[in-house]
This record gives C-alpha cells, structure tokens and sequence, in this order.
C-alpha cells in the first residue's frame, strides 16, 4: 500500500517496480535471486518491510524503513493526515 500516493516521487516510481528490482539485483552483481516462502515470513516480521524512494537529482535511493518510520515520513511529506 503507498502511504503517499500523491507525492511526486511515487508517482514517478509508479509501475516502476521491474525497473528498480532489476536495477537492484545489478547493483549486487546477481542474474537472479530466489525468494521463498520463509522469506516472506521474516521479512514480514523484520519491522522494515516498507521501502522508502528518495529521487536526488544524481541518485534515487531505496531504503527499507519500519511502518513507524514510513508513516512519519509519510505525513511529514503530505501523505497522511497529521
């Protein structure tokens, strides 16, 4: 779910995900990652299953953030109510 689904950044990493997961994996010089069932599980449970997008004008920055960190981010940016 966005939590700040008007925010420009958002909108332009919207529909985006291929693009960033792929971009990930080439950062970490890997042709392929497996994900199973049990890392969902502790993903899940790691209290930093948000990812935040930061966009700079020579870099985007995708960092992982707790619902806590997300939601203030979030209403400090305009998307939640304060």
């Amino acid at each position: 779910m966005e939590k700040n689904p008007n925010h420009p950044v958002t909108q332009m990493v919207r529909g985006q995900w291929h693009t960033l997961c792929a971009l990930a994996l080439f950062k970490a010089g890997k042709k392929e990652i497996r994900i199973t069932e049990d890392d969902l599980v502790q993903f899940h449970s790691s209290g930093t299953s948000n990812i935040l997008v930061d966009s700079r004008p020579d870099v985007i920055i995708l960092r992982l953030v707790s619902n806590e960190e997300a939601e203030k981010i979030a209403r400090k940016e305009g998307g939640l109510p304060h």
